[in-house]
Formats: structure tokens, sequence, C-alpha cells
């Protein structure tokens, strides 16, 4: 019988689950060959010469190699799993035919072990893990939040009593309207410090309420008026600035002065 391979054609309906060869949960392409020794799929040729059932100086690989070649070449796009799991069965093949074929004084290798999993190694990064979780708490503490924080973690995190974040909302659009334009700055330009910022406005606190206008002076840009909003929202959450509804606009006053 003259050696030869061919693609069988594949059932329409799909399996119920990955199909497990002897390369893994990828199986090649359906590959049949035909050698006076073997008859069979290229991943069955591929355990058995694996195992050392077959020996593979009787089987003609060019065949097989012509075979997968015109698979690929059948296809618009052939399935890159099954072609890389061919390749692979391939190669093998062919490296373990060239050890039965070329004179070598080397014997021909052993199988590999199985990769065993390394030890644990977490315990060698405790110290680092730890002053991490420092540092993520300190930056809590100065103006950060989370996105899970409070019942809905959209909403503002904190309690405001009867200011809604839409009344805040609707403060900042207010300042907005009163900005002049951007100047035009470079783009390498530095970062205004937001912390910087939260001092400023804690400074600018007193006991008595204000609208968010009252803290900017005249003019001031649009950037101005956000990072003002988003100094007094954190001093809020810090539980350093009070904040209520006076005369249909929000207001905020110092904590420790507020009546």
């Amino acid at each position: 019988m003259a050696p030869r391979a061919q693609v069988a054609e594949k059932n329409s309906r799909k399996p119920d689950k990955a199909p497990i060869s002897a390369l893994g949960l990828v199986s090649p392409p359906p590959i049949l060959v035909e050698a006076p020794t073997f008859k069979g799929s290229l991943a069955f040729l591929f355990e058995c010469v694996k195992d050392r059932k077959v020996d593979l100086r009787e089987v003609p690989l060019a065949p097989i190699c012509e075979t997968y070649f015109e698979y690929l070449m059948g296809q618009e796009n052939p399935p890159i799993d099954e072609a890389a799991a061919a390749l692979m069965a391939l190669s093998y093949l062919i490296e373990r035919k060239c050890w039965l074929l070329l004179p070598t004084a080397e014997p021909e290798p052993e199988e590999d072990d199985p990769l065993q999993l390394p030890d644990p190694s977490a315990h060698m990064y405790a110290l680092a893990m730890e002053e991490l979780e420092e540092r993520r708490l300190q930056r809590e503490d100065l103006f950060f939040r989370q996105a899970e924080s409070g019942p809905d973690p959209y909403e503002v995190p904190m309690s405001l009593g009867t200011v809604t974040a839409g009344d805040l909302a609707r403060a900042l659009e207010r300042l907005l309207r009163k900005a002049v334009p951007e100047p035009i700055q470079p783009l390498n330009r530095p970062r205004r410090s937001l912390q910087e910022m939260i001092g400023r406005a804690l400074r600018a606190l007193t006991a008595e309420f204000r609208p968010l206008d009252a803290f900017i002076e005249w003019p001031f840009t649009r950037e101005d008026a956000v990072y003002w909003f988003l100094s007094l929202l954190e001093l809020i959450r810090l539980g350093r600035c009070a904040v209520r509804i006076e005369a249909g606009d929000v207001a905020f006053a110092a904590v420790s002065y507020s009546v």
C-alpha cells in the first residue's frame, strides 16, 4: 500500500465538549495517515510514536507534511489552534525520525518529565505587600475615594443630609457658566496639585455658610472652578466641611465653626 495522507471531512454537528487528544484540549486537523505499518489520524500517530508503539522509520512523513500544507492553503481562515497543534505534532515526528535515521554517537534524548509547579513564593513579597497596603490607606486618607464607596458607587460616598448629588452638580454648572475662557497653556506646563488646593480651600472655609462662587476670586477659569469644587468635596468626605441648601443654592462652611 502506497503511503498517503488526507484530510477527513468533519461532522457538521459541533461536539458537546472540546475534544481532548494527546496534544491537549485542541485536536489537530483530522489528517488521516495510511502507511504499511500504521493507519489512523495524525493525533493517534503522535501518541503512538510518543509511547514507542510505532516504528517511525516505516512511516513516511513527506505525504503528511504535504497534506498539512494543502489543508492550510485550502482554507481562507484556517483555525489557528488546530493548525498550531498539527505543526507541533509534525515537528515532534520529524525530530524523532531524524534521531532514528541520522548516525549519531549520542543517545536519543529521553522525554522530559512533566513540568512541576514552583513552590509558593508569596511570602517573599510580604514586606512589599504590607508597604503597598499602608501607602494605599494613606492615600485614601488624603482625597482619593474608592469606586465601590457608598450604597451606590456612582453617588457621592458620604452623607450630605438634605443636599443631593444633583444639587452639587447644579451648583458646579452655575459656577462654570460664570468662568472666563481658558488661556492657551503650553502642553508641558506642570499640573496643579489638588492636595495644595484642598489646603487652600480649608483655609477659606469660615463659620458662615457661603455659596460656591464666594470662594473664588473673579475672573476664574473652568479649571479653577473644577479644582475648587473637587477640593470642597474632599473636605466634606474628610468631615472638615459642612454643606446645606440656603436660598435655593448649595452653601459650604467649616465644620469646626458650624452651628
